[in-house]
């Protein structure tokens, strides 16, 4: 499966660790609306269970970056926040633990691939945001989607897309009104169709993707 904002796609660390290895990691918990952030400490954090999500602050507004489940990673820093939606388990790698771990060619290989997978990804939202507008961004962020959860049958689409519009506008970083706006236009012009609750239908990508250069 290949990744998306919101299913970042990740390699099972237990399956590249030792026993002895994974067993010396320690496991903090944490509960839902707790938030972590960089206390000036290196520290790798590795979701063991649980769901977070990766934000940026501004002005008492906030921009979702992507959600994290179990076996995703990141570092946390000053400018992006972890809150947790979800209890959460997170075994906690510091700085010192790195040089023994990464004599292990799978970890070290592991890491430096999730990493790089998540800068990527962090490029493309800046891209996005600097360069295209709400409806780009929108046609943008539905396909990818649809490219990770890959639920084709015959012509159409199908996608799950758990999001309210006010979280979706958070993930687009656009005002709430306007996201809704666009959205509705998307239905009304038939590219896609809501079928249930969390449950869309892509009756036309051609359209969507044309919908990610449009002015």
């Amino acid at each position: 499966m290949e990744s998306s904002r919101i299913k970042i796609d990740s390699i099972n660390l237990s399956n590249v660790l030792s026993q002895q290895e994974f067993a010396s990691i320690p496991v903090k918990k944490f509960t839902k609306g707790n938030i972590a952030y960089d206390n000036k400490s290196l520290t790798l954090y590795v979701f063991k269970s649980g769901k977070a999500k990766a934000i940026i602050y501004e002005n008492d507004e906030e921009f979702i970056l992507y959600y994290l489940e179990k076996d995703n990673i990141i570092i946390p820093e000053e400018s992006c926040v972890i809150e947790f939606i979800e209890e959460s388990e997170v075994y906690l790698i510091d700085a010192q633990s790195f040089y023994s771990f990464f004599k292990n060619e799978k970890f070290s290989i592991a890491i430096i691939s999730s990493l790089k997978q998540r800068a990527v990804m962090e490029r493309r939202i800046i891209k996005n945001l600097v360069f295209k507008t709400c409806k780009n961004r929108i046609a943008s962020f539905l396909l990818e989607i649809a490219t990770a959860q890959n639920e084709q049958l015959l012509d159409d689409i199908y996608i799950h897309l758990d999001l309210s519009v006010k979280e979706l506008a958070t993930f687009i970083g656009s005002k709430r009104q306007t996201v809704s706006t666009v959205f509705h236009e998307l239905m009304k012009d038939n590219t896609i169709e809501k079928i249930k609750k969390n449950k869309y239908i892509i009756h036309n990508i051609k359209k969507l993707e044309e919908y990610t250069h449009s002015s």
